[in-house]
């Protein structure tokens, strides 16, 4: 227990993440091509604008009425640029296959049980604002007494975790200390997704789904403070 709450957060082992990012690593070159051709797709529309504001000085000082064969170049060109897009897109759709439910289902394996939150829990709610106003007015020695009276020795092991980190020594420290605990042991997982409609609440009670409107496709999954991405979003464009 000591080694646990010593921890600062549990870590998901390397042969996980490298499973991971496996799963994605295909899609790189893929999310590169896509930049590439909608760098020349923009360069194409800029070109024929360009074109086109020419073609309209020369008409206006000419008071040539002439038909402007530009805009069906550009209504050509226009055409020929969405049909790329679609063409990407559904290479994307083809592609980037992924079993995300199968995908949450391992994730969920590796994660730790309860056991640690609801420890971590049960000791912060022994420090009500009573308690806190009591122990702050205590005189160092007597603080310390109280303690030990109000903590088992599990818990008072964690005190002295506490002792060994911290520069500062108070009541507001520690409670400080014991909600980073709760926080760092809570349980939940959060999947941020990019479809309304799509939703993981029934594979757990610990699962939050959570729309995300930056998400083009894919997931990401927030557990324990940290970020596991397996998305495309608009930094990827």
């Amino acid at each position: 227990m000591f080694l646990i709450l010593k921890k600062t957060v549990g870590i998901v082992n390397d042969q996980t993440k490298s499973y991971f990012v496996n799963k994605l690593q295909g899609y790189d070159d893929l999310i590169q091509d896509k930049e590439n051709k909608l760098l020349e797709i923009e360069t194409q529309i800029k070109d024929k604008e360009k074109g086109i504001k020419e073609e309209e000085t020369l008409r206006a000082n000419n008071q040539n009425y002439a038909f402007d064969n530009n805009v069906i170049d550009l209504f050509n060109a226009t055409k020929y640029q969405d049909q790329n897009i679609f063409e990407l897109n559904k290479k994307i759709d083809e592609n980037f296959v992924v079993n995300y439910e199968e995908l949450i289902k391992d994730f969920l394996t590796l994660c730790s049980d309860e056991t640690d939150y609801t420890f971590c829990v049960n000791l912060r709610g022994k420090f009500d604002s009573d308690t806190i106003y009591k122990l702050k007015s205590m005189l160092s020695s007597d603080y310390e007494a109280e303690l030990k009276s109000l903590l088992d020795t599990k818990e008072y092991k964690v005190y002295e975790a506490f002792k060994l980190v911290t520069s500062e020594n108070n009541i507001e420290n520690f409670i400080d200390y014991l909600d980073q605990l709760v926080t760092l042991n809570d349980p939940k997982v959060r999947i941020l997704v990019g479809n309304k409609s799509e939703n993981y609440d029934h594979l757990s009670n610990n699962i939050e789904t959570v729309y995300n409107e930056k998400i083009y496709r894919g997931i990401k999954i927030v557990y324990k403070n940290k970020v596991y991405d397996f998305s495309l979003s608009e930094r990827n464009v």
